[in-house]
């Protein structure tokens, strides 16, 4: 297996003279960023001695990053794309529709809405069956969309391995940032969660949009990534009467809300740079530095926890991360990354490799613009 003849050597001077003028950080160079994970990519199959490739293709923006990564990588003639929907907007399958055609793949779109509704119906009746109060579930899933979600996500999953058995053994690749990943664990770990590798883990968001910028002028599909970079994230797990973001799941996850900031970073899609910079990006380029070192060690003793927490507190208000973020919100901040990382914990799954870390990309920074 080869890369593709697309993919320039990694000292390819023309594309880095070109791209670090145009990016600014933390993505210091796109281009080589792109090459380094495919070559990942290329390594891993190898490694492996597996051609084929299956990736679940949402329409959102890490999907669309790993699909062209894994069309430089493998080829699109070694890939499995599909799209599952349950009670699902149609622009989510549209974007994700025009982003495949784009890269010259091919993409299997298939409907679970039957199976998982009479699914829903089976298993609320065997509940009533031994015991349980079915009022008390409808509310359940009434007061927190994540129930159901969380039941969608998981149905999907066998899904996009059975289409993978179904075209060939291979790599199911699994599209979790470190936005996501790290210590929020914003997936379902018998769904999203249910892949062989995640060649972006140790990327932010907004370092992922940079790449999708690359990527689209790489492989000649920029208004398809435009297009999805324009949008706001949204797992759509909830299904389409009850629409929500990225953001609000977050935020009421988390406990922060009406603070003026966004969780995510995010980049003007004409020049690539940073427009806005992250709360959970600042966390972890925080929780990497000298003054963040400690803030996700356990501890069974509340009280030492809390101290640590407060002095974690006081380094971080003149923190370069923290820049611009008064101290009550640096506060709640750390504490509820802190809860959440703690609570989240049982979904680590160190078997799932990353093909790479953070400290091994020369091509990023840990500097925020």
């Amino acid at each position: 297996m080869t890369l593709a003849a697309n993919v320039p050597k990694k000292d390819d001077g023309g594309w880095r003279r070109m791209y670090t003028a145009q990016y600014p950080m933390p993505v210091l160079d796109p281009h080589a960023l792109i090459d380094d994970r495919v070559q990942a990519i290329v390594a891993y199959h190898q490694a492996c001695g597996l051609q084929r490739a299956e990736l679940d293709v949402s329409g959102g923006i890490d999907s669309a990053v790993l699909a062209g990564l894994l069309v430089l990588a493998l080829g699109p003639e070694n890939l499995t794309l599909v799209y599952s929907s349950i009670h699902s907007g149609d622009a989510s399958r549209e974007r994700a529709e025009e982003l495949v055609a784009a890269i010259g793949a091919k993409l299997i779109v298939h409907d679970l809405t039957g199976v998982y509704d009479a699914m829903l119906v089976d298993m609320r009746a065997n509940l009533e069956a031994v015991g349980f109060d079915r009022e008390e579930i409808d509310a359940r899933i009434e007061k927190d969309g994540r129930v159901l979600g969380s039941i969608r996500s998981c149905l999907r999953a066998p899904l996009g391995r059975g289409y993978l058995r179904l075209t060939g053994p291979g790599v199911r690749h699994g599209t979790g940032n470190e936005c996501e990943d790290r210590w929020l664990r914003f997936f379902q770990k018998g769904g999203d969660g249910e892949v062989d590798t995640n060649p972006i883990a140790m990327l932010s968001k907004g370092e992922v949009f940079q790449l999708a910028k690359a990527l689209g002028e790489r492989l000649g599909a920029e208004a398809a990534y435009r297009g999805i970079i324009t949008v706001a994230p949204t797992p759509e797990l909830w299904g389409r009467e009850h629409a929500h973001t990225d953001e609000e799941e977050i935020s009421d996850y988390l406990g922060l809300t009406g603070h003026g900031e966004t969780f995510y970073s995010y980049i003007d899609p004409d020049t690539g740079s940073y427009a806005r910079v992250g709360m959970i990006e600042r966390v972890a380029r925080f929780a990497d530095s000298p003054r963040g070192t400690g803030l996700f060690e356990d501890s069974a003793d509340e009280a030492r926890g809390e101290a640590r927490i407060v002095a974690l507190i006081d380094r971080a208000l003149d923190a370069p991360a923290m820049a611009g973020l008064d101290e009550a919100l640096i506060a709640a901040l750390l504490r509820a990354a802190r809860r959440a990382e703690r609570a989240s914990r049982h979904k680590m799954n160190p078997n799932c490799p990353t093909l790479g870390t953070r400290a091994d990309l020369d091509m990023l920074t840990d500097e925020l613009p």
